[in-house]
């Protein structure tokens, strides 16, 4: 598990997956972000090169399920799967319903497609 903190903020990372790009230069990287019993768990997903950690927050891809509108995935947040079509072309397909917060076409040179999935 992946912990960060600071003074005021109590939310942790938990990692669900990571998926190395062909070439092994870059990684996405499937975090689960719970924020305590106030707030619902969130999917997120960073871009990152092979010797990087994710940051505090995906940085490609943030969504939670909207009050439970949106199909869950096993790990609690609203289902979502990666997949490399590409060294340099990543497609991250996600719930219908999602609430997105963030969601990047491009990070770090990588293009990123996005699919929405009924479930």
């Amino acid at each position: 598990m992946i912990t960060l903190g600071g003074c005021s903020d109590t939310c942790t990372n938990n990692p669900i997956s990571r998926v190395d790009a062909p070439g092994g230069l870059h990684s996405a990287i499937m975090l689960q972000r719970d924020c305590g019993a106030t707030t619902g768990f969130s999917t997120q997903i960073s871009v990152v090169t092979d010797v990087e950690q994710p940051s505090v927050s995906g940085n490609a891809f943030l969504a939670d399920d909207d009050h439970g509108a949106a199909a869950a995935g096993d790990w609690g947040g609203p289902w979502a799967e990666i997949k490399w079509m590409a060294p340099d072309h990543l497609l991250i397909r996600y719930a219908a319903k999602s609430r997105i917060f963030e969601k990047d076409s491009e990070v770090s040179g990588i293009r990123i497609s996005f699919e929405e999935v009924e479930r």
